[in-house]
């Protein structure tokens, strides 16, 4: 998949994730990189909104929305929180606000 149509799939959703508590979303990885395979996975970071209620069943729910929007067979969904240190010192750089 090739970031800029990733992006233009991701901002599309933006009203509909941001009413299901995710505050900013964020795409990472070889497809932010522009450099994905046709067999790479889309890796999307979020933030939940201050005060959402949201747990795993909604991230997973999530997950499979964005796999079916961006037309690919797996997303990594992963929130920004919970990076170790050592990966968000690897990933932090190639962060490409979405939203």
């Amino acid at each position: 998949m090739r970031r800029a149509i990733a992006l233009t799939r991701l901002r599309h959703l933006e009203p509909t994730l941001r009413g299901q508590g995710v505050d900013h979303l964020y795409l990472f990885g070889s497809v932010a990189r522009d450099e994905a395979r046709a067999t790479s996975d889309v890796d999307v970071a979020f933030d939940v909104r201050p005060g959402a209620s949201f747990d795993a069943f909604d991230q997973g729910r999530i997950c499979l929305d964005l796999a079916d929007a961006l037309g690919v067979s797996a997303v990594d969904f992963v929130e920004r929180r919970t990076f170790s240190p050592r990966f968000a010192r690897e990933v932090e750089p190639e962060l490409l606000r979405v939203f």
